[in-house]
């Protein structure tokens, strides 16, 4: 094995462009797009491994002559993606001109080995040799790879040039360019190289340095994909975020308008944008039915207020009454007035400035339910405890009420028991016996 790229680096960036590789043929397989970049990851892989294969780093080796076929497979997909990214984006139209690109690269290929092996049993070196054979490889190698990259690069500047496009795409794209410039660089001083001597060394290693530094580069930005679905699963990514912030501020309008929420769509998933703007609709729904339940501002919406400043004061007031509008409807009262003022304090023409504002909202809402739910307690408390002295005393007026009249019951059946009794054993002088009133106050009543 023998390449002028030291071993240990040229080991780490093939397991470097595996793991690229296996992690999006995991993730992001899917579309038509994501499938020829995956396809030209393993056409690279292949490259590579074809470059340590070889015995000598000069054009005579085999394996070398193979490495130049993976190459030029691999432009032909990048020449595919450039067509499928521009305006001739039919799929149909990109599937049948990679097929006449495999073909020309397979083609380049025979071509090269077949000039090679001929040349080494005739006893000739094609490296660093300005012979017919040399310059035929060279041309079957530079033209169908110039070509194919040219393409590729037009596209990116293509999408430069678009002022829509996101600053994300704009470094891929300027990353691409650059590495494409790489490679350029040193196909023409390998091409040169037989005529000028210089650089000194063997005529492949300065294409086989600069396809490796490609790679790098190439897999490392395609890779961005991957990353954001990385970030996406792991539920990092923005509209994930953002709807975590707003869930408090959801849940809770949405449980006082149950019948707002949308169903899921099966189409888009758990889509994040999707679900954000979802979130967003249902939210202002909520907001628009509540409207007519907000009550006044009063002396006590500022008391329930906690410390805010100047600038968030009116916003959490806001929320305040949204608090107690939610609350009214979720116990079935009336609404407090017949029209619905604006949901916000500053009403919103798009989407993203309606974002901003919804999320100014949900930072402020859990200090405003925690500061409304003391209140919310005294006043239940008080319409429990309010009228319990009137209880009491009503509950002791019967209590004694009740008792009074038991007392006045048992008198009357002794007094009657007395009279009885008096009657039947009294003595002529009409006086009462002692013995007949101690038993009379001590006897049970009869």
């Amino acid at each position: 094995m023998s390449s002028p790229i030291p071993g240990a680096l040229a080991w780490a960036v093939i397991g470097y462009v595996a793991v690229l590789l296996a992690g999006r043929f995991w993730l992001v397989g899917g579309a038509a797009m994501d499938r020829l970049v995956n396809r030209m990851g393993l056409w690279s892989i292949a490259a590579l491994l074809m470059y340590r294969c070889a015995s000598t780093p000069t054009l005579d080796d085999p394996a070398n002559q193979v490495a130049l076929g993976c190459v030029l497979m691999n432009t032909t997909y990048l020449y595919s993606i450039g067509r499928l990214v521009g305006a001739d984006a039919e799929q149909d139209v990109v599937r049948r001109h990679q097929r006449n690109g495999a073909l020309l690269a397979l083609a380049a290929t025979a071509s090269i080995v077949l000039t090679a092996t001929s040349a080494r049993y005739s006893g000739r070196s094609v490296d660093l040799r300005l012979v017919e054979d040399a310059l035929g490889i060279g041309c079957a190698f530079a033209v169908p790879l110039t070509y194919n990259t040219v393409v590729f690069t037009r596209r990116c500047l293509g999408a430069l040039r678009d002022v829509d496009t996101p600053r994300a795409a704009r470094i891929v794209c300027i990353g691409l360019i650059g590495s494409n410039v790489i490679l350029w660089g040193a196909l023409a001083l390998s091409l040169f190289q037989p005529a000028t001597g210089w650089p000194d060394g063997p005529q492949l290693s300065l294409v086989q340095a600069a396809f490796t530094l490609w790679v790098a580069i190439d897999s490392t930005l395609l890779a961005m994909p991957l990353v954001a679905e990385l970030v996406l699963r792991a539920g990092m990514d923005r509209a994930t975020r953002t709807c975590r912030r707003l869930l408090p501020l959801w849940r809770d309008l949405t449980a006082a308008v149950p019948q707002i929420v949308m169903p899921a769509d099966p189409r888009h998933g758990s889509d994040p944008a999707t679900r954000l703007l979802r979130m967003t609709v249902e939210i202002r729904d909520a907001m628009l039915h509540l409207g007519p339940y907000l009550p006044p501002e009063t002396d006590e919406t500022q008391r329930n207020t906690v410390p805010e400043p100047e600038s968030d004061r009116a916003l959490t007031d806001y929320a305040h009454r949204l608090i107690r509008a939610a609350q009214a409807r979720k116990a079935g009262l009336p609404p407090a007035g017949t029209g619905a003022p604006p949901p916000l304090p500053v009403i919103a023409h798009d989407f993203d400035t309606e974002l901003s504002h919804l999320m100014d909202l949900a930072r402020v809402w859990p200090r405003a339910r925690a500061a409304a739910e003391p209140a919310d307690r005294a006043s239940v408390d008080q319409r429990t405890t309010g009228n319990r002295p009137e209880r009491q005393s009503s509950m002791r007026r019967r209590m004694l009420s009740s008792i009074g009249s038991s007392s006045i019951s048992s008198g009357a059946n002794q007094a009657t028991s007395c009279d009885s009794s008096e009657t039947a054993s009294s003595p002529p002088t009409g006086r009462p016996s002692r013995q007949i009133e101690n038993s009379c106050r001590t006897s049970p009543s009869a």
